[in-house]
């Protein structure tokens, strides 16, 4: 592809995302699997245990403008790559499972925001939306190949296997990294001058809440995934119980969110540009709620793949929207701190959405909770439908 033969720097971080992405999708589905079998709570724990430790994003957006950013994002990959390598070894229980899940959800949040920053700084501003998307498509490997992939694993091989996975592809994209070169903080004051990391923080919160864009990006986020997020729980239990599927098919619909996800990140590398990022936002939430809402109601596998085919389209241009909105009106010494505001809102919802997606399944079922969900979703639009002035 010509955007990335013209800028090989940024190839290097696309390649990184493409291969440990698609090993999170590998290890995500593994670790949904290895918990379901103890009920839908056990599944809302394990999925929480991912979702709390990315609460940190603004501390790690402070580190992430502080730091060499690519050294942090190297050092994150690779101490992912160990962490999945124990699993794989040890297969722990759930109470020894847990503490492992959260260290591996720390270190990608301390990645994520100078991942997303570093883009920034590798990619001219007419450029980026369109970077934007191929890193989209790059990271939605974790939703398509990586469940299609662990699913087949958990299924024939086991569940070490698919840890195994997780763990190489981790160690591979640490390694693409070291080829990044340096990318060292933009300011560097004297030392006597310069704040400690919580200062810093405070002031990423304090900018994040008197900014209009971040603070709308921050409250849409939150709406958004806290309805949203009860599809990670829920989809397991639609595919085993009302539609009577195996595990494999578990992960073929799962899989289907990936195939939006992809199919909307291809189109955007080419009309991102066409359209302000706020369009792509605003569209992106009501299709992901759409989507869901189609899930809920399916009556066939089939059906189910469409849903999610179509929530994981709409996900991916909100991600677009959202992230090159951030890189248009958020000054660059501070997109670090703006990042890890932004999806660290995103991730505590996600965390309760963990919490009251298992006992809503139990009560109401999957379907009646994929419909809650997707409905609850549209309130996001409704908050992000005003372009950010």
């Amino acid at each position: 592809m010509t955007f990335l033969r013209d800028l090989p720097r940024f190839r290097y971080l696309w390649l990184s995302k493409a291969m440990s992405s698609a090993g999170a999708g590998v290890g995500r589905t593994a670790l949904v699997l290895f918990a379901a079998s103890s009920g839908p709570g056990a599944v809302s724990l394990v999925l929480v245990g991912t979702a709390l430790p990315l609460l940190a994003g603004p501390l790690a957006g402070a580190v992430a403008d502080r730091m060499d950013q690519r050294r942090l994002l190297a050092g994150c990959e690779a101490g992912q790559g160990i962490v999945y390598a124990v699993m794989a070894l040890t297969q722990p229980p759930l109470p020894a499972l847990l503490p492992l899940v959260i260290l591996a959800s720390l270190l990608a949040t301390f990645g994520a925001p100078a991942g997303k920053s570093a883009v920034g700084r590798l990619v001219p501003a007419e450029r980026r939306s369109r970077a934007n998307a191929l890193l989209g498509l790059a990271m939605n490997l974790q939703i398509i190949a990586g469940p299609a992939i662990g699913g087949v694993l958990a299924g024939t091989t086991g569940i070490s296997v698919a840890f195994g996975v997780n763990a190489a592809s981790f160690a591979v994209s640490a390694l693409l990294l070291t080829r990044l070169g340096p990318l060292a903080p933009l300011e560097r004051p004297a030392p006597e001058d310069r704040p400690g990391l919580l200062a810093d923080t405070i002031s990423g919160l304090r900018y994040a809440k008197e900014h209009p864009v971040v603070r709308r990006l921050f409250l849409g986020m939150v709406i958004f995934v806290t309805f949203a997020a009860v599809d990670n729980v829920a989809l397991v239990f639609l595919v085993r119980r009302a539609l009577h599927g195996p595990t494999i098919e578990y992960g073929i619909v799962s899989a289907a969110f990936g195939v939006g996800m992809v199919t909307a990140s291809l189109a955007l590398t080419v009309q991102a540009n066409r359209m302000p990022a706020a369009f792509w936002l605003t569209g992106g939430a009501i299709a992901g709620a759409v989507g869901m809402v189609l899930t809920g109601i399916a009556p066939s596998t089939a059906v189910a793949c469409a849903g999610q085919a179509v929530a994981g389209a709409g996900n991916t241009a909100a991600l677009v929207g959202t992230d090159t909105l951030v890189q248009e009106r958020v000054p660059e010494h501070m997109l670090g701190r703006a990042f890890g505001t932004v999806y660290g809102g995103a991730q505590l919802a996600s965390a309760l959405s963990y919490i009251i997606a298992g006992p809503l399944v139990a009560l109401t079922g999957p379907r009646a909770t994929l419909i809650i969900g997707g409905t609850g979703a549209l309130l996001a639009a409704f908050v992000l439908r005003s372009r950010p002035a």
